[in-house]
């Protein structure tokens, strides 16, 4: 038993170490908001399904999850995000920030129970990515290992989530800032949920180059001609113990970009 604890607590030690090494760019200045963005704070009335923007993912939360474990999602997430933009910016990179962002997910405490990653092809010249997201993140769902009702509770939620984004343009615009921030974009869909007490999330990606001369992606046909793209599909677990250690180093790594970059909103 004392063995194990200690193999644990080692574990646990190594995934903030290797934290506290992965570097982010700062964030530019903060724009002022005149809606309120909730990232830590308990005085919040949860409402029955809420979205997020999280850096360049739409993250969509089943009525059921706590506070505390859509805090640790967002911040996990749009750290993960950061330090795999910083590291593989270009668009040839697609497959290597997808490897790194699952690393420093495992690390924050996410563990990936299933993963996919593959090229993606796709017919004609154009696409709508946000169809296209959600498309993957339907197939990711389906190979959920959760009751039926709960599979079909976090495809609902995650499209009410874009749904409910295309009529909130002060949020949409807040994903199309972070989108700009980096030449080569991706777009990310993931639902989160708790089975058992276990927090879940499911997360669909399309990794691709942003055309300098356009400032939308969502909501509109892409160019996807001479584009490689690439889909990424991960089923992660949430580690408590690991969450918990992590959660100080992820908060302090994050600074302001947890303001500027992430912002709630209920669908």
């Amino acid at each position: 038993m004392m063995h194990n604890q200690y193999i644990q607590r080692a574990y646990i030690s190594n995934c903030v170490g290797n934290l506290q090494q992965y570097e982010i760019d700062e964030p530019a200045a903060i724009q002022s908001r005149s809606f309120a963005l909730s990232i830590d704070s308990g005085d919040v009335v949860e409402a029955p399904t809420k979205g997020s923007i999280v850096g360049e993912g739409i993250l969509s939360f089943s009525g059921g999850l706590s506070d505390q474990n859509r805090s640790d999602a967002q911040n996990a997430f749009l750290f993960a995000s950061l330090v795999a933009n910083k590291k593989y910016p270009l668009e040839h990179q697609g497959q290597e920030w997808y490897l790194l962002f699952r690393e420093v997910m495992t690390n924050a405490g996410w563990t990936p129970v299933s993963k996919y990653y593959s090229n993606l092809e796709v017919a004609g010249t154009s696409v709508r990515m946000d169809k296209l997201v959600l498309e993957i993140l339907g197939s990711v769902i389906a190979g959920v290992a959760v009751p039926g009702p709960t599979t079909a509770l976090m495809l609902k939620v995650a499209g009410d989530a874009i749904a409910a984004l295309q009529k909130r343009d002060t949020a949409l615009t807040v994903y199309e800032r972070n989108l700009l921030n980096n030449g080569v974009g991706g777009v990310t869909a993931a639902a989160c949920t708790e089975v058992n007490g276990e927090a879940i999330m499911a997360m669909g990606a399309v990794r691709f180059l942003r055309r300098n001369t356009s400032t939308k992606v969502l909501f509109v046909d892409v160019d996807v001609r001479n584009v490689k793209l690439y889909r990424g599909e991960t089923v992660f677990a949430k580690n408590t113990l690991v969450a918990d250690a992590a959660r100080d180093t992820i908060r302090k790594k994050l600074g302001l970009n947890a303001v500027s970059k992430i912002e709630e909103y209920d669908i």
